[in-house]
């Protein structure tokens, strides 16, 4: 019933900010290879079908390549997008782009549903390593991509995971010193308001890690204007453990605990997104976007002896069945469809493992075994307990409709309180001594670069168990005045690699996701170890005076009978949950490393094709990733400018 009302309250919110979508601007043409159109010839409404760059996927990388390629008007680019704009979806840009809005219809259950029309509906195969769970993992499927479903966390990778970057790919311009500017590049940083957020201990960060005031760009960067309550309880626990506090998560060191930056508008506190970028791009003659229109396959002609990317098919018709038109690249294609998209598109382009290309006759154009295979994620999982209800945490937001309207209209109509607030937005990272690495078996990690973490932690102030829909979890756990908040750990050197294979021969079936999560020993064991880390931090000192009796009797899930490592491996085999960070499936390394592109993101063993997104990752750094994808399409823009002459 508390869920209900919930629902309810989103309901009539949502009633009085509905936009109507926008009608397609879309060129239909005729069928491929002839054939009766199935629609309307309305190709005269574009002058013509050809540009220098096409761009596959309006998402994070997608649009901020697009845009900077466009920059300097002397090359058209088009960007492709099988989704809408987020400016005309019926889930309303005040709602969606709601900091606080960012655990809705991120949950691993179906019944988790309010964002699907901006979702691509990806569900993983059943997991051996989550008890053959099958879990749904949120991608945004609008402009922005998953810029517009994550946590909004912003911080950079430490100097060894890109010194690890520089070793896969033979090429030193990947390291920290020499990407930092293209980190800096994409976005502009507003310092937290600390009039506004009255927090204790307050938000630190180090301003040498932004470049200068009079740098402006897209993407803007921040702290939210409201802190969570719960999170200044963690850092001193976390302190009191051993974690030290930390100034900056994007100097190059990731160590110890600090509330994390996020992309977030300063002024109205709304989620800041690579949307930007196509704000900034539109009013270009040379900029050219289609949404609703779906990539279908790459089209190769021979250059020498080479196959060329020449073209790409599309259809503009629901759920791209069919092929309806083609654009034409004069200089090159750039795939940015995420770690999941593009190796699909590679693949049925005829660009992949040779049993994939087989298995389904599309016609071979390069075989490379590399192709979806690779895959990394992050996992978290972790204890929830009951604190005291003048806390309120997210389970106030959630079992209460009364105050969730009122914070509704308070976020709406000034930009303050809780919704102002990405509820992740406390983060500490860890390494774990060689000791006790080699006590719980898990001595590999010792390959990491000495300023690798293995763990994070983050803030989450509620209830969250199995993350089926954290909404509802929070409504029925709350209805009785109970009030809770969370640490969850992730594995953030994650040992399990994961694949992406087709459904068919066609984008419109969506690949076959196996991310293997937990599957191998290594991080089972690191898995216990962190699970009792979380534990540690809920037992502190600094913990007592929120939490409702003693750190045994407050713990509700899973509850102080789980002790035993088997118990507690099961159960977190029972509630583990991606962090989203799906990455390298066409990973950009040394090809008898397992490449699948060069040093310069061009695919191998053709011209004219890169792929520019998480999939292009060599490894995936410890943490979220999203500040390195900007990085990357900022370089792979320089990369592809430099290359036109």
């Amino acid at each position: 019933m508390q869920f209900l009302n919930l629902l309810s309250v989103i309901a009539l919110y949502t009633s009085f900010n509905l936009v109507n979508g926008s009608p397609l601007a879309n060129p239909i043409g005729s069928i491929i290879n002839g054939g009766t159109p199935l629609v309307p010839n309305l190709a005269p409404a574009l002058s013509n079908n050809t540009f220098d760059y096409v761009v596959l996927g309006a998402g994070t990388a997608g649009l901020t390549l697009a845009a900077r390629l466009s920059q300097d008007g002397k090359s058209s680019v088009l960007v492709i997008e099988a989704g809408g704009d987020i400016d005309y979806n019926a889930v309303p840009k005040e709602f969606s782009q709601t900091p606080g809005g960012d655990v809705v219809g991120c949950g691993s259950a179906d019944s988790d549903f309010i964002q699907n029309d901006i979702d691509w509906g990806y569900k993983t195969v059943p997991q051996a390593g989550a008890n053959n769970r099958r879990i749904r993992y949120a991608r945004g499927k609008v402009s922005g991509g998953s810029s517009t479903r994550n946590f909004m966390l912003y911080q950079r990778p430490t100097i060894g995971t890109m010194d690890k970057w520089v070793d896969l790919t033979g090429d030193q311009s990947w390291s920290f010193k020499n990407t930092i500017n293209f980190f800096k590049r994409s976005m502009t940083f507003t310092p937290p308001n600390h009039a506004l957020r009255q927090e204790s201990p307050a938000a630190q960060y180090d301003a040498s890690n932004w470049g200068s005031s009079a740098l402006t760009a897209p993407l803007q960067v921040t702290f939210p204007h409201l802190p969570q309550n719960f999170s200044k309880y963690m850092q001193l626990s976390a302190n009191e453990v051993g974690t030290p506090t930390t100034q900056s998560f994007n100097g190059g060191v990731l160590n110890g605990i600090q509330y994390a930056p996020t992309t977030m508008d300063p002024k109205f506190n709304h989620r800041s997104t690579s949307h930007a970028f196509l704000d900034d791009a539109q009013g270009r003659s040379n900029f050219h976007s289609y949404f609703q229109t779906y990539a279908k396959r790459i089209i190769f002609t021979k250059d020498g002896n080479t196959p060329r990317a020449s073209a790409v098919t599309i259809s503009t018709l629901p759920n791209g069945i069919l092929e309806t038109d083609i654009v034409y690249a004069r200089k090159e294609v750039i795939v940015s469809s995420g770690a999941f998209g593009s190796p699909q598109l590679l693949m049925v382009s005829g660009i992949g493992p040779q049993a994939q290309l087989q298995k389904f006759n599309i016609t071979p154009v390069v075989i490379n075994e590399n192709v979806g295979k690779n895959m990394q994620d992050h996992i978290f999982f972790g204890p929830s307990y009951k604190v005291d209800p003048a806390l309120k945490t997210f389970t106030e937001l959630a079992a209460n409709p009364v105050f969730l309207a009122t914070q509704l209209v308070n976020y709406t109509a000034a930009a303050l309180g809780p919704l102002t607030n990405n509820v992740a937005d406390m983060l500490a990272w860890e390494r774990i001594d060689p000791v006790t690495l080699a006590s719980i078996g898990a001595s590999k990690l010792l390959t990491y670069p000495s300023d690798w973490p293995f763990l994070e932690a983050f803030s989450a102030p509620g209830a969250v168990g199995d993350f089926s829909n954290l909404l509802a979890t929070n409504a029925e756990m709350g209805a009785d005045g109970s009030r809770f908040s969370t640490i969850l750990m992730a594995l953030v050197a994650p040992q399990s690699r994961g694949t992406v294979t087709l459904a068919s021969k066609d984008t419109s079936d969506l690949p076959i996701i196996d991310p293997a999560w937990l599957t191998d020993p290594v991080d089972q064991k690191v898995a216990i170890y962190a699970f009792k880390r979380a534990r540690q931090y809920f037992a502190a000192k600094a913990m007592a005076p929120i939490l409702i009796g003693n750190a045994k009797t407050a713990e509700t899930l899973p509850g102080s009978d789980v002790q035993t490592d088997d118990q507690i491996l099961n159960w977190i085999r029972n509630n583990l949950m991606t962090v989203w960070h799906a990455s390298c499936t066409c990973s950009m390394q040394k090809k008898e490393l397992g490449g699948v592109l060069d040093n310069k993101l061009q695919v191998y063993g053709v011209n004219g094709l890169r792929v520019v997104d998480a999939s292009s990752f060599p490894v995936l750094p410890p943490g979220h990733p999203q500040s390195t994808i900007y990085m990357l399409a900022e370089r792979a823009a320089d990369l592809i400018l430099a290359a036109r002459g």
